[in-house]
């Protein structure tokens, strides 16, 4: 696998800052956009992320192996910038934005999850039957003496048994393992809403 290095080294910085201090620093041309999407000239340098901070806050938070039990956001804007609302005002919204997209991630997890809890039993059934035309035909092909048939048997067993291998797989990774990636996302976002918010200027 190629890993990224200096993106690599950025988040484990990130992540290392979390784990001990339980801190986020984000960069922001205003603060209005930890919650919107910036709307900048796309050949324009901007400081801070393309999509909405509290999303990228929430991005970093679910890399993390384990997420803290309290944690501040600390919002850099650049030097003499002016926020148009006090900063208790500002950590009520984002709180409250954090809150929803909790609530929504939550719910495509939950999806995810009861689909794949829907389908198990016939993926299970389907599987079985697949498994059991596999080993029969598999003892055919060893049971009769010409080649035609023995083709034939072992080109049935090979596409029965991967569609036994391919569905029981299915079936169980979306009831067990896909949802679990929209879970850490809401646990992220959920993180958010306790969250400090602090705010501070960037030095000349």
């Amino acid at each position: 696998m190629i890993i990224p290095r200096d993106t690599s080294r950025q988040l484990d910085e990130t992540l290392a800052r979390l784990n001990g201090e339980h801190l986020l620093v984000i960069e922001l041309d205003d603060l209005a956009h930890l919650l919107v999407e910036p709307d900048t000239e796309p050949f324009v340098p901007q400081r801070g992320p393309a999509q909405p901070g509290v999303d990228d806050l929430a991005a970093t938070l679910a890399a993390a192996k384990t997420l803290p039990d309290e944690l501040t956001v600390r919002v850099i804007l650049p030097h003499g910038a002016s926020p148009d609302v006090p900063v208790a005002e500002a950590q009520a919204a984002l709180r409250s934005r954090a809150a929803h997209r909790a609530s929504v991630v939550w719910r495509d997890a939950m999806a995810v999850r009861n689909m794949g809890r829907r389908q198990l039993p016939l993926g299970l059934i389907i599987a079985l039957l697949s498994w059991v035309i596999a080993y029969a035909a598999a003892a055919a092909a060893t049971s009769t003496d010409s080649g035609l048939l023995i083709a034939l048997f072992a080109v049935v067993a090979a596409i029965t048994f991967t569609i036994a291998g391919v569905v029981s797989w299915l079936v169980i990774q979306t009831s067990v393992l896909d949802w679990r990636q929209d879970s850490g996302k809401a646990a992220a976002y959920e993180l958010i809403t306790r969250c400090t918010l602090e705010i501070t200027y960037q030095r000349d």
